[in-house]
């Protein structure tokens, strides 16, 4: 429900401000986002998925919740401090512009720094089995961006305004989220700092930061592709690009699995790390496959029902994002992770961000040469295929690491009765 009530209104936000502003203030705010959202999971630093895997596997928890809150407060005011410093450059070199000029980063600034010192909530409430609280704050937090976006759209704000009057929320949603916290985990028992506990925990992160790092480059790049060579209109590409809430479900298997994976791989029992996990596919495949065939096939009819007409072509760069989805019917690195494999997870994601640059660029430059008109689907399909050669990648590690035969990793019967329903 709370990841439900996030991706809804995001999308609600996005169209709402996309029938609110002409082509260039929404590309212009697109391109701000996408920033914030790349540059967030890197300072978070591999913390949330860390913070899941350890928190049943200590008894002082308040104490180590206590060590992530003072991590990532000191990694987000070093975001926030760089993009004060840097946040003319980089919207001059990512050419976001409005009407109006050049559009300044300080408003946005309090709403980056929440989501990365918040970014312990979620998965502190949920090891602590106090999901419900997660859901009920998520829910409120979603309700206030979208009401944002309405008063903005009403008010005629500019996207300055609206970037401020998000900030608000998000410190808001820091502070309730960090009493509920507190709440949750109650006093430190013992010390506070526990030197040789702290040193593994760091230890552990540092892949998985770097697998998040890459991931949220490799995520967002053919963004990045489209703003620097100058493709086509970036309000088109982003609309095109605006994800499913696919991702909500795979978030909230990814909170659940890993705590359970890490317990289980502790505890050598391997076939049920199995068991679990095609149970978790069999029920993510039973929304997503129709999803998708659904969705490919009436693609122009979705993006025209939440959006205005003029952004009718961002159903192709739609429909080649959505070859991927039926991907999302399973979680590979938070497996891995789970298992305390995160290295292989981020080699993953290096390989994956390198393919995806490389293709982005020479699929954008064989396309706007030979066919201009196409040039802006050319990061979207290198995303989609470089996608496709992680997964073969991550499937083959988790299947050597848990000594699955290729016939075991996945419900392959169950899966093609689904296929040939939805279809």
């Amino acid at each position: 429900v709370g990841r439900a009530a996030s991706t809804v209104s995001i999308i609600a936000v996005n169209a709402i401000l996309a029938s609110s502003w002409e082509q260039a203030e929404f590309g212009a705010f697109g391109a701000i986002w996408v920033l914030a959202n790349t540059l967030v999971p890197i300072f978070l630093l591999g913390l949330p998925t860390s913070l899941l895997y350890f928190f049943p596997r200590r008894s002082n928890t308040s104490a180590l919740v206590a060590q992530t809150f003072l991590v990532l407060a000191i990694s987000a005011v070093a975001l926030v401090v760089l993009l004060w410093l840097t946040g003319a450059r980089l919207v001059d070199l990512l050419d976001i512009e409005t009407k109006g000029g050049r559009v300044d980063l300080l408003p946005f600034l309090p709403y980056i720094f929440s989501l990365v010192v918040g970014g312990l909530i979620e998965p502190v409430l949920i090891a602590a089995r106090r999901h419900n609280w997660q859901a009920v704050l998520a829910l409120i937090a979603s309700i206030a961006l979208v009401g944002v976006a309405i008063i903005g759209n009403v008010l005629a704000w500019s996207v300055r305004e609206v970037l401020a009057a998000f900030s608000v929320v998000g410190m808001v949603r820091l502070v309730v989220g960090s009493g509920l916290v507190v709440g949750a985990v109650g006093r430190s028992e013992g010390r506070w700092v526990d030197g040789q506990g702290f040193r593994s925990y760091l230890a552990y992160t540092l892949p998985i930061a770097g697998s998040d790092s890459v991931g949220s480059l490799s995520r967002y790049i053919d963004r990045y592709v489209v703003l620097g060579l100058e493709l086509g209109p970036y309000g088109l590409y982003h609309v095109g690009a605006l994800e499913m809430p696919v991702s909500l479900l795979l978030a909230a298997v990814v909170s659940v699995l890993v705590p359970e994976v890490s317990r289980l791989y502790k505890a050598g029992q391997l076939q049920e790390i199995a068991r679990l996990w095609r149970e978790a596919i069999a029920r993510l495949a039973l929304i997503v496959v129709p999803l998708f065939f659904f969705l490919f096939f009436f693609a122009g009819t979705v993006i025209l029902a939440i959006f205005p007409d003029e952004y009718a072509d961002a159903q192709w760069i739609f429909r080649i994002f959505l070859l991927a989805l039926p991907l999302r019917i399973a979680v590979y690195n938070p497996l891995l992770v789970g298992m305390g494999k995160a290295r292989w997870a981020m080699w993953g994601s290096i390989g994956d961000l390198g393919l995806n640059l490389a293709l982005s660029i020479a699929l954008s430059y064989t396309l706007k040469i030979y066919l201009p008109q196409w040039a802006l689907v050319g990061p979207a399909l290198a995303t989609v295929i470089s996608t496709y050669v992680q997964v073969v990648f991550l499937v083959g590690m988790i299947g050597w690491h848990l000594k699955w035969r290729l016939v075991d990793l996945l419900p392959w019967t169950y899966l093609l009765r689904l296929c040939s329903f939805s279809l």
